[in-house]
């Protein structure tokens, strides 16, 4: 009898730890997601601010528009490519107009605009 209270106490000792690691990972991930409230009815789920990492619905995720930004730069660079390949402008300018003012140096420019604000 002594052998089977010890196996239910290591059952009980294992399922409490498991839910500790459970609440904590929920707690970790609401603090780097953002999640700030609660849902009453999942308290006593093992995640209690809503699904795990991986499992949660895309549309309750909040709006970014880091892939519209970089479906942009693609198509801009991309049309300064076209642009240089077969030597079109758009609206006057040409590619290679495009590749004087990314190379130039706006040090001098930038301080002086520096130093006119801060007077």
């Amino acid at each position: 009898m002594d052998n089977v209270e010890q196996k239910l106490q290591l059952v009980q000792q294992v399922r409490s730890r498991y839910h500790e690691d459970r609440y904590d990972l929920s707690n970790r991930e609401r603090i780097l997601y953002g999640r700030t409230s609660v849902n009453p009815e999942s308290m006593d789920q093992a995640y209690p601010y809503g699904e795990p990492y991986g499992q949660r619905n895309p549309a309750e995720e909040p709006l970014s528009f880091f892939k519209l930004r970089m479906w942009i730069a693609l198509f801009l660079v991309t049309a300064v490519i076209v642009m240089d390949r077969n030597g079109s402008e758009v609206a006057g300018i040409t590619a290679e107009k495009i590749f004087q003012l990314i190379a130039a140096d706006y040090e001098e420019v930038i301080e002086t605009w520096a130093e006119s604000i801060s007077r």
